[in-house]
């Protein structure tokens, strides 16, 4: 079957001019927001070689890469499925002697061949930071506190952040002995919640009875504080009681913040598994059915490239928050031109003086250079969301002046075109859409 030739991959989105707009909206306030924590920003490479990503990138993202062929070498090309391990890399080989710790920043593109799930395609946008060098738990409160501030910049409201910590649900395995096999098929009925076929699996593990108690008891630490308190009766092994305490400890700073109320622990979650080395969590928005945000510390990811240092980080997902704002009716401001020239002279010197003095100035300015009757014009500004139309040879004006409509509330006036030229702030005071 001949495939039509508008047809687009499976997986690949187009942003149209209006949803582009909201898109670089929500990424310049997330960028905002990373900026006024001291983050700088990052840009890497789309591709790299495939076995260079492989280092840092956990096995089942790898086979979800997308690869290809590099003509000069024959080496293996890979698309990056995730920006952390190109990042950890980065630190490792080219930032290792900067002064810690380090804060970068990105706002990228990446790409993973798996089915399209709720608002996310296999090329995707994130927005992120990665705090590099600083291993104790301020680190984890400063990225969950920024998560937060994301949210609550981009408008929302009815989110929740879901923290947890892997190593809570390590240790247990660890003492019921489980073997790599056990533990996946654990956290795969943790993941769904389902009680049933966690107790079957326990069961067939045959643990000494604190440790079975203790996984089952996983899908019902969920909540606030109190959820410490039951959980300190399970942590009977080091690991567990390590990542407790950690827990503990983000959990107590985040209420100094005035954030705790905003966070629900749950040491049932155990997604993220194998590449995070401590705290993990997650941000939901209430009505929709995917996370917006994830993240937490991955201290062991830098070591893989030779530089033993420690690691938090966390990434929005761009086009789930479009969704979600769209959802709660965020209104986003997408102004059009600030100025839309209408030229009926025969030389349109007007019209080119006027765009370039006021480009010039930093407004935005686009020309008619359709001929039509000046309603169809003052029409089609009206859709672009012009801000003031200019019309130039008016039958309503002299031949030297311009006929000013403001779209925002209707008003007109006449000036003449030397005086705008010589002077535009005087007459339209602060240009460009500041």
């Amino acid at each position: 079957m001949r495939l039509h030739p508008s047809q687009l991959p499976k997986g690949a989105r187009v942003y149209l001019p209006e949803e582009a707009a909201r898109k670089r909206h929500v990424e310049r306030g997330l960028l905002g927001v990373f900026e006024r924590w001291g983050y700088r920003e990052v840009v890497t490479s789309t591709f790299e070689y495939a076995d260079v990503l492989a280092t840092g990138t956990d096995a089942d993202v790898q086979e979800n890469m997308f690869k290809l062929v590099d003509r000069e070498t024959g080496r293996l090309l890979a698309l990056r499925a995730d920006i952390t391990p190109q990042i950890a890399r980065i630190v490792a080989t080219r930032l290792r002697d900067e002064p810690k710790p380090i804060r970068l920043a990105y706002v990228t593109n990446v790409f993973r061949y798996d089915e399209p799930q709720v608002s996310h395609y296999r090329e995707f946008y994130q927005a992120g930071v990665e705090l590099i060098g600083l291993e104790k738990p301020e680190a984890e409160v400063e990225i969950i506190a920024m998560a937060l501030e994301g949210l609550r910049t981009l408008g929302l409201d009815r989110y929740q952040l879901v923290l947890g910590h892997p190593d809570f649900f390590r240790g247990l395995c660890e003492e019921a002995a489980a073997d790599p096999a056990r533990v996946r098929e654990l956290r795969a009925a943790l993941g769904r919640k389902d009680a049933a076929t966690l107790e079957r699996l326990v069961e067939a593990l045959a643990p000494p009875r604190e440790v079975r108690e203790a996984l089952l008891a996983l899908p019902a630490l969920f909540g606030h504080e109190a959820v410490l308190e039951r959980a300190a009766g399970f942590a009977r092994s080091k690991r567990s009681a390590r990542a407790l305490a950690n827990l503990s400890e983000v959990y107590r700073l985040l209420t100094i913040y005035g954030l705790a109320d905003a966070v629900l622990l749950d040491l049932g979650e155990v997604r993220g598994f194998d590449y995070y080395s401590g705290t993990y969590f997650e941000a939901y928005v209430s009505g929709f059915g995917a996370s917006v945000a994830a993240g937490g510390r991955y201290d062991h990811m830098l070591a893989r490239f030779g530089y033993d240092c420690p690691a938090v980080g966390f990434a929005f997902d761009v086009g789930r928050l479009l969704s979600v704002m769209e959802a709660q009716g965020v209104a986003v401001e997408l102004p059009g031109p600030d100025f839309f020239i209408i030229d009926f002279t025969p030389d349109k010197t007007a019209a080119l003086s006027l765009a370039r003095r006021l480009r010039d100035l930093g407004a935005s300015v686009a020309r008619d250079i359709v001929s039509r009757p000046l309603e169809e014009s003052v029409a089609y500004a009206r859709a672009q969301r012009v801000r003031r139309v200019l019309v130039a040879g008016s039958p309503r004006t002299g031949a030297d002046q311009l006929l000013v409509l403001d779209l925002a509330d209707g008003s007109e006036r006449t000036l003449p075109v030397a005086e705008v030229l010589a002077d535009p702030l005087r007459h339209f005071g602060g240009l460009g859409h500041a």
